[in-house]
């Protein structure tokens, strides 16, 4: 029942448990709407101590809207393609998983027409230090800017590149082939975008992602996103989460940013990513 629903926030507008919800077992159309009103209160929400098959957990996920199937297919689940791996395990047996990914701050799939709204990662394993998904609310981080700033973000628009920066972020990984950047071209987004449900504004912008401001000089350009990224980082904006093997979190793409934190690569780091396709952009 909803009533048996309770969150306690990690920090007063980021971060929330989720507690007295068994998610492997049905879920009432009250429960869900309590968790959809938790998420969007606290923009991340987590519950610990899951037991979920990845059949289970694309179900759940499913609850929230249609579910992303892009590629690597090679990387998800057999016979699941909207649950991906990501694993630094190489065993006999195992799914081979996406090795350190997002270790940059970013906001999944931004460098697409229509990114993420919501994503899931279930904790199978984790090293006993490091190995953190950190967070900024970026709502907060639009509120706290100058109102003048605030302005004239309002008005740009930025483009968002999957490419840019692509080695540098990924130097273990073979460089992106020329068909794998035709099928993902840059795309412009608004350096602040409004939820589409809670009708805040986010701002919008991640430095290793976002290769220029339209209609700004290089140099301007590079320094307003290095900066804008430097303020929206600072710990005052930040939850830091620390897993637990059967932790399940979302996070709302549309008001977040994140990253995992460094770890040392002889412990094992697995975990289920399950992503809900978004909307376009927009900043009203």
């Amino acid at each position: 029942m909803a009533a048996d629903v309770s969150a306690l926030g990690m920090t007063p507008d980021l971060g929330a448990e989720i507690r007295g919800v068994d998610l492997a077992a049905p879920l009432s159309d009250a429960c869900f709407t309590r968790i959809q009103g938790i998420l969007e209160r606290y923009c991340v929400a987590f519950f610990r101590r899951q037991r979920l098959e990845p059949q289970v957990l694309a179900r759940f996920a499913a609850r929230f809207g249609e579910l992303d199937t892009r590629p690597p297919i090679e990387q998800s689940v057999p016979g699941l393609p909207q649950v991906r791996v990501i694993s630094n395990v190489r065993r006999e047996g195992r799914v081979p998983g996406i090795e350190r990914a997002g270790t940059h701050w970013h906001s999944d799939l931004s460098y697409t027409p229509t990114p993420a709204a919501l994503t899931m990662l279930y904790c199978v394993e984790y090293p006993p230090q490091g190995g953190n998904t950190e967070f900024v609310n970026t709502c907060a981080v639009y509120d706290a800017l100058p109102r003048e700033r605030r302005l004239l973000l309002e008005r740009l628009r930025a483009v968002h590149d999957r490419g840019f920066r692509y080695t540098e972020i990924y130097p273990t990984r073979a460089a992106l082939t020329d068909e794998e950047r035709a099928k993902l071209p840059p795309v412009e987004h608004p350096m602040v975008r409004t939820h589409p449900k809670t009708g805040r504004k986010a701002l919008y912008v991640a430095k290793d992602v976002v290769s220029h401001v339209l209609g700004m000089k290089p140099a301007d350009s590079r320094e307003l996103i290095d900066e804008l990224e430097a303020f929206a980082t600072q710990p005052r904006f930040a939850y830091s989460h620390r897993w637990q093997t059967g932790d399940l979190l979302i996070s709302d793409n549309r008001c977040t940013l994140h990253r995992t934190t460094p770890y040392d690569n002889k412990y094992d780091r697995t975990l289920f990513q399950v992503r809900v396709k978004g909307e376009v952009p927009v900043a009203t």
